[in-house]
């Protein structure tokens, strides 16, 4: 997401793309350090799950990331990846498109390609 829009102060005043840096890869290796301390991530896919689940039932429309198969996001197609969107009584509702600077649409297009790149060694 575009941080400027959001915090102009921000981006006037902070060394945020260093920090974003950062957490981007603070993110891609949680699971793999969760892993290396407890052994297993199945205690925060449960919570997750469990999060869901309530909106579902309670008919919430929260926003939540949910795995969905999407078509035309920023020129993806036909691939499950994790979007906020609206969760409710019907399950996904709808999917939410962020705004996305040019750089983290080529990333969000590049996880899509890998990810079905993967999916076809897979399907041999």
């Amino acid at each position: 997401m575009v941080l400027a829009k959001y915090c102009p102060v921000c981006d006037e005043h902070c060394d945020y793309k260093e920090e974003l840096g950062k957490i981007f890869e603070e993110v891609k290796n949680a699971a793999y350090k969760i892993i290396e301390a407890k052994g297993a991530t199945y205690y925060a896919i449960g919570l997750a799950l469990v999060r869901i689940v309530e909106s579902i039932l309670r008919d919430e429309n929260s926003v939540l990331p949910v795995s969905s198969r999407v078509n035309d996001y920023y020129g993806v197609n036909d691939v499950c990846l994790s979007i906020p969107s609206v969760v409710n009584r019907s399950g996904r509702e709808k999917i939410l498109r962020l705004e996305l600077s040019e750089l983290e649409q080529e990333q969000l297009r590049h996880s899509a390609r890998t990810l079905k790149d993967i999916m076809k060694k897979v399907m041999v």
